[in-house]
């Protein structure tokens, strides 16, 4: 079963801002800046913090993933333009 993920970053160099943007859009749905909402079971997190670690100075860069369950899902609101994203292979009842 998928789980939503809300992966924020802060990456200071732009060719690794890039490549990690890049990465995370293989696995989710850019919606802000440094922001995306991903649909992942444990072992595409796993892959994705993989992939991920290739790419950030340790040092310098941060990578957070926040959990959210079917609950936290339901109470986001978003001012402006844009929506929560679905997983398309999950539906909530």
């Amino acid at each position: 079963m998928t789980e939503m993920v809300v992966v924020c970053f802060d990456v200071c160099d732009n060719k690794r801002l890039y490549r990690v943007a890049r990465e995370l859009g293989n696995f989710g749905a850019r919606v802000q800046k440094s922001i995306f909402e991903c649909h992942l079971n444990r072992e595409q997190l796993t892959e994705l913090q993989q992939r991920l670690a290739k790419w950030i100075d340790e040092d310098q860069d941060q990578v957070r993933y926040y959990f959210l369950c079917v609950k936290d899902v339901e109470g986001i609101t978003i001012d402006g333009p844009g929506q929560v994203t679905f997983d398309p292979e999950f539906t909530m009842l």
